[in-house]
């Protein structure tokens, strides 16, 4: 029996996906595959950190059910705590729990702007991160947390630019802002910058794991990616579909299709640059990590 079966064999009675045994590793699930086909083989520091977790001597692991036993041997010990990841089920659970909690506050603000206000649309509006939120819950396995994060970011984000008509690009006006223009506003504009740039690096630290080979398909989707968000899509807002709207900009409001086409262009702008980050420094760390190995 090979390595890869034996891990193969001890996953499947720890009941974990490949996931749950990265995530205890701290490692990309990529790795784990890899290892389970044969296709590389771990490192002795994650040799170490598998016989713990699965509870067996380093030669039980390597040689399988095959390897010699001695009667004077002692039990191998329990993984430690710390490194015994969630079986799918008490995730599933968590994940239940907690978005039944999400569900039902969105639900409770809802009825409490209705009966107190008379206004169903402000309940949606401030129940709308948690119902938001309630539903990935139920939906999303993996990076739960981020997704609601983001989910989160954009709804209140969403919100400031209808409430106050403020992005985080004021912040390049501060040096122009007059008290008469009202600090707060200012304010407003710094708090959505601050947020934003939090939840990137999130999903940078999130994807920390990740790595992917520098082939010339992946080099040349970045190249023209970060040009895309650099350049042709500020180039396209600038020149290309602000003149179309000149017109109505006098008569500007946070209801004109202006207004929408920006938002949604400040949007996808913002999810590009995100995939590209990640990506980027995923090929940076395996570069890093093979320049390593040869030295």
């Amino acid at each position: 029996m090979t390595l890869g079966e034996n891990i193969v064999r001890l996953r499947t009675q720890k009941n974990w996906s490949q996931g749950d045994l990265a995530d205890a590793l701290d490692i990309s699930r990529q790795s784990v595959s890899k290892w389970e086909t044969d296709a590389s083989i771990p490192e002795l520091d994650k040799l170490l950190k598998l016989s713990e977790l699965f509870g067996v001597t380093l030669d039980e692991l390597v040689r399988g059910e095959d390897a010699p036993k001695a009667e004077t041997t002692p039990p191998p010990q329990a993984a430690p705590a710390s490194f015994t990841p969630q079986t799918s089920s008490e995730q599933e659970k968590r994940h239940t729990i907690m978005g039944t909690i999400l569900l039902g506050i969105g639900a409770a603000l809802m009825l409490i702007c209705l009966i107190l206000a008379g206004d169903l649309l402000a309940g949606l509006i401030y129940g709308s991160p948690f119902f938001l939120c309630g539903i990935i819950c139920f939906t999303v396995k993996h990076r739960t947390g981020l997704w609601c994060g983001w989910a989160a970011y954009l709804c209140i984000d969403l919100y400031l630019r209808f409430a106050t008509g403020l992005s985080w690009t004021t912040v390049f006006m501060t040096h122009l802002w007059t008290a008469q223009m009202n600090y707060a506003r200012l304010a407003i504009s710094w708090v959505q910058l601050l947020g934003m740039l939090v939840m990137i690096v999130c999903t940078v630290r999130s994807y920390r794991t990740l790595r992917l080979p520098a082939t010339k398909k992946e080099i040349t989707w970045l190249i023209a990616g970060w040009l895309a968000a650099l350049v042709v899509l500020p180039f396209l807002m600038s020149y290309g579909i602000m003149p179309l709207w000149r017109d109505h900009l006098r008569s500007y409001s946070n209801f004109s299709p202006y207004f929408f086409i920006s938002v949604l262009y400040s949007y996808v702008r913002l999810a590009l640059i995100n995939v590209l980050l990640v990506r980027t420094l995923a090929v940076w760390r395996l570069k890093r990590e093979e320049k390593k190995a040869k030295d």
